[in-house]
């Protein structure tokens, strides 16, 4: 879903981005990332790729095969539950142990849920990874550009701006600036809360974590791609980088039957972008397994 014009009023910014700061130049039109409204990304897979060399995120343990609701959609597979890769260089000890209890808990057969099961925010990094049988919409404004995920409608605001705010104030998803640079969107967020978890091994990060993305298309305009930076000296040994992909909802809808998408949402009476309420609830959906507390603010956001 994408509007150059109209939207959020103002003008694009451009720039290159240098720890964190922007200088600015003129530019050519920007990447369009959906070429009409019913235009949904489905990422590839709800775990990131590591790139080709170098630090890269955790990944799930080669000894215990990570098998997705989706796929059993599909092949009818039994679905299983995430375990981390421990030995991952990238983790300090106490990231680790929070990884390593997790792990305990899924393979003494216990349920862990996700944070969308609990109507919680999933944070700029696992948002990524969130949009398997729902899809992800890209609304482009010229002051600001919205991601979308109609899978508990989190919604993250990328600012066209050169700076970050001056009164800045941790949050779920932060403070996120942008600008176009070429055929991409180029983008820098801090400020975020430590209540989130990386990914779905349930990897922490600190208040000190500091994410930079670069979402671009490729071949020839039939995926989008966003490759991941992540700083965080308080839960990481070193920087690392990781890769997300994604395909057109629709076209992916189209290849499997809807009776094996559930939740499908694409061409359904509501239109391309319906609305899902996420209402905090402080009860589980799932029997025996205890749910995440609503969320409350402790002190004044202002």
């Amino acid at each position: 879903m994408s509007a150059h014009g109209g939207l959020f009023g103002g003008s694009v910014l451009s720039g290159l981005v240098i720890a964190g700061s922007f200088s600015f130049s003129a530019m050519a039109e920007p990447p369009n990332f959906a070429s009409n409204p019913s235009i949904g990304w489905r990422a590839y897979s709800a775990i990131f790729m590591p790139p080709a060399s170098g630090p890269g995120p955790v990944q799930q343990d080669p000894a215990h095969p990570y098998i997705t609701n989706d796929e059993f959609r599909v092949t009818g597979k039994q679905p299983t539950q995430r375990v981390g890769d421990l030995s991952n260089p990238i983790l300090q000890p106490w990231a680790r142990e929070v990884i390593r209890k997790r792990n305990e808990l899924v393979l003494a057969g216990k349920l862990v849920p996700s944070p969308h099961a609990s109507c919680w925010p999933v944070g700029v990094t696992l948002f990524l990874l969130s949009s398997m049988t729902q899809p992800m919409y890209i609304v482009q404004g010229r002051q600001e550009v919205a991601l979308i995920l109609t899978a508990g409608n989190d919604v993250r605001h990328i600012h066209l701006a050169d700076k970050h705010s001056a009164n800045l104030k941790s949050s779920w998803y932060g403070n996120s600036v942008g600008h176009y640079e070429g055929d991409a969107l180029l983008v820098d967020t801090i400020g975020l809360n430590d209540r989130t978890p990386m990914d779905g091994f349930g990897t922490p990060h600190t208040t000190r974590l500091h994410v930079t993305e670069r979402f671009h298309l490729i071949d020839d305009g039939k995926a989008l791609e966003a490759n991941v930076r992540v700083e965080d000296p308080g839960a990481f040994t070193t920087p690392w980088n990781a890769i997300q992909r994604f395909r057109p909802y629709d076209e992916a809808a189209r290849k499997v039957p809807v009776e094996r998408l559930i939740q499908l949402a694409t061409g359904t009476i509501e239109g391309p972008l319906p609305e899902e309420i996420c209402a905090e609830n402080p009860h589980s959906f799932f029997e025996g397994v205890p749910s995440l507390p609503v969320p409350q603010a402790a002190v004044p956001d202002f």
